[in-house]
């Protein structure tokens, strides 16, 4: 057998031969594995997605190829917690050499055994922390300070994600938007008016929001009670007519009118009269004269 390799310069991974020619592996561990190996630190692969992408293997057999790098410490799986969030979740490490040769493999939290001996006080660490008082309102104060302006910028944060802000700045935010609510703006028009047409990447999103809630705030809207009745067209004092100005008669009922009153109805041939004369009008006829 003759072995030919092609130089690259680009795009290649390199793999030692005790990790190829490991004999402890199967080949189908020794593929997922050099596959895992390629990809770029961040990438997100589980058992799912290696067995969608190769059908021929199957999910139990891409399943067994992963217990054996687990087993001989090439796949790793850890469980971290996140300083911030304080949210657990599933770290996973893959080693082109096994884990575990000079250090221990990390396993899962548990139960230890019992010792002897007082339990001591809290840690430093822990004690500050507990002595720290939070440094952003509860969830309910917070909704109290922020008002109703608060409620319009956590309402187009979930609406806009890029426009999403967190409690501190949604606290120093709310009095600007609390005069929109003040002005009777709706809230799918100040949608429109704040997240149409943003910049791509949005870099800060508290001081963009701060320069259009200034400078695209409308003017003040007339307030109208949906409970209220509505108004009274104007009438005319005598025939009632709807059409007519308030308080002043309608042309029929006015006292200089040369129209004939309503009680004497046209004649048939004054009727057929004034239709000719509409029908000459709309056609762009001139009247006899």
């Amino acid at each position: 057998m003759q072995i030919h390799l092609s130089r690259r310069t680009r795009g290649f991974t390199v793999l030692g031969n005790d990790l190829i020619r490991d004999k402890r592996l199967s080949f189908t561990a020794r593929g997922i594995l050099g596959y895992l190996l390629s990809l770029p630190s961040g990438a997100r692969e589980d058992v799912r997605s290696l067995a969608d992408n190769n059908p021929g293997v199957g999910r139990r057999g891409v399943s067994k190829a992963v217990d054996e790098l687990i087993r001989y410490g090439y796949y790793v799986r850890e469980t971290v917690r996140d300083a911030m969030t304080g949210q657990v979740r599933t770290k996973v490490s893959i080693f082109d050499t096994p884990y575990g040769e000079g250090e221990p493999v990390p396993v899962l939290p548990a139960a230890g055994e019992p010792i002897d001996g007082n339990a001591g006080g809290f840690p430093l660490r822990a004690k500050q922390k507990e002595e720290e008082k939070p440094s952003l309102p509860e969830p309910v104060k917070l909704t109290e300070a922020a008002g109703r302006g608060g409620a319009l910028l956590r309402r187009l944060g979930v609406y806009e994600p890029r426009l999403a802000l967190s409690a501190a700045e949604i606290l120093v935010l709310a009095p600007l938007a609390e005069r929109w609510v003040e002005h009777g703006v709706p809230e799918l028009e100040a949608r429109s008016l704040l997240a149409d047409g943003l910049p791509r990447p949005v870099h800060s999103a508290r001081a963009l929001l701060a320069d259009r809630l200034v400078r695209k705030l409308p003017a003040p809207r007339a307030r109208h009670d949906p409970a209220a009745p509505a108004a009274s067209l104007p009438e005319c004092p005598s025939c009632r007519d709807p059409l007519g100005a308030p308080d002043t008669p309608c042309p029929a009922c006015s006292p200089t009118s040369n129209r004939p009153s309503r009680e004497t109805p046209l004649s048939p041939s004054a009727v057929s009269a004034h239709a000719n004369t509409l029908r000459r009008a709309l056609r762009g006829i001139p009247a006899p004269v």
